[in-house]
């Protein structure tokens, strides 16, 4: 297929135009900047002491709902605009600075049950700001990490918009568990040669043909449970988006971070989340990553960007969550090109997400739909010049030739409501 890139996407911004202009040293951009959140200021106050939380464990705490699934191990920024949920989350950080975020379910306009339980490490205010009329109200921002997956204490018995948690509420909640198995051969291992053994060498290999020769089971039944092969199958992955060594070693959270970084649908990013085995959570992991599939606009399907054109813009990932002025949170998905892709209103750099660069809403050219932001260097030397951040709400990934017929997910009414950054 013919690259059709919009004229609106190449204006401006490629880098040839660029180098002729100058003889600076290039500058590659620092991928921890967006990590930290610096567009939302620098009053905040980082919080000490954390909560240790179990399995089963219930309380209630103050929850809200955003339209996307959060795993835990991400930085939640937050910025509260409301009088009543500014002191609400102010209350709920004075006491164990825990609150939930509610994921939505796979249409994104109805309450899945499920959501996340974090916890604040950095926080600012409430303070008195003036509103659009001039009008005084408290707000409040922080940034918050996701820890722990939970669910109602109890399930409602019928579907609930999501809306109805748009405003901060306290709800009863139950933090749930995450099952980590063991090595299956631990038990008929000789322990001898264990100081020999390294994963993915022949001789690893043959040792384990070995441990497995004294059970009733052959070698291939114990690779299915085996966690080390689970992760080199998916570092190998991450090698060609430059995040192998982001990594993390410890399996539930391994299995949470491949979550977040993967592009997939809000079906499948449920159905991740609602799993409680981290070892399945990879397989299932590892299947969505063997397929081909590309970046549509998800009101009309039309192609906007290829998941070989993911490119990891923060250290947290190729995914991260942002907030806009208006207190909107983003789940953002950074991407070296996009096609068919139009530019609405002038460049700005007020409230950027990443530092050192201007940012022009982006909309899908066949239908209109805002799908996310065109990111232009404000210097000539920063390297990329020029790349995209989609919302992961607006764009669904598609298996390359299945993209006719209506489109998989609707976003609901409230979430154009803010398109700026």
């Amino acid at each position: 297929m013919e690259d059709n890139v919009s004229s609106d996407s190449e204006a401006g911004g490629g880098d040839a135009a660029m180098e002729g202009d100058t003889d600076e040293e290039e500058e590659q951009f620092d991928i921890s900047l967006p990590a930290a959140h610096s567009y939302m200021g620098q009053g905040l106050v980082t919080m000490s002491g954390r909560s240790v939380l179990e399995a089963g464990w219930e309380g209630r705490v103050p929850v809200l709902a955003r339209h996307g699934t959060v795993f835990p191990g991400e930085t939640v920024p937050l910025l509260l605009t409301n009088t009543q949920d500014a002191l609400l989350l102010s209350q709920a950080i004075e006491k164990d600075k825990l609150f939930g975020l509610l994921c939505p379910d796979e249409s994104g306009m109805l309450v899945s049950g499920y959501g996340v339980l974090c916890e604040v490490f950095e926080a600012g205010g409430p303070e008195q700001q003036p509103d659009a009329l001039g009008d005084p109200h408290l707000a409040l921002s922080c940034k918050a990490r996701a820890v722990h997956r939970i669910r109602f204490a109890d399930m409602p018995k019928y579907s609930v918009p999501i809306d109805l948690y748009a405003r901060v509420k306290y709800v009863s909640v139950r933090v749930l568990p995450e099952v980590q198995l063991h090595e299956p051969l631990r038990h008929a291992r000789l322990a001898s040669l264990d100081s020999l053994r390294r994963a993915r060498t022949p001789l690893d290999r043959r040792l384990r043909a070995m441990d497995a020769a004294t059970t009733p089971w052959p070698l291939f039944v114990y690779d299915i449970f085996d966690y080390r092969r689970m992760r080199a199958v998916l570092r190998d992955h991450f090698k060609t988006l430059m995040l192998a060594d982001n990594m993390p070693e410890e399996p539930v959270s391994l299995s949470f971070w491949v979550a977040s970084n993967l592009t997939l649908s809000p079906r499948e990013r449920l159905a991740l989340f609602v799993v409680d085995d981290a070892l399945l959570r990879l397989h299932m992991a590892v299947r969505f990553i063997g397929r081909r599939s590309v970046l549509c606009c998800s009101s009309c399907n039309g192609e906007i960007a290829r998941r070989e054109h993911v490119v990891p813009m923060s250290s947290e990932g190729v995914h991260s969550n942002y907030t806009n002025i208006g207190g909107y949170m983003h789940d953002i998905v950074t991407v070296s090109r996009a096609y068919n892709v139009g530019l609405t209103g002038a460049a700005s750099a007020e409230f950027s997400w990443f530092p050192g660069y201007t940012w022009t809403v982006a909309n899908c050219a066949a239908c209109g739909s805002h799908i996310g932001w065109r990111f232009d260097a404000e210097k000539r030397n920063l390297r990329p010049q020029q790349f995209f951040g989609l919302c992961r709400n607006y764009v669904s990934p598609l298996v390359e030739g299945a993209r006719s017929g209506r489109a998989r997910h609707r976003r609901s009414p409230a979430d154009d409501d803010e398109d700026d950054v």
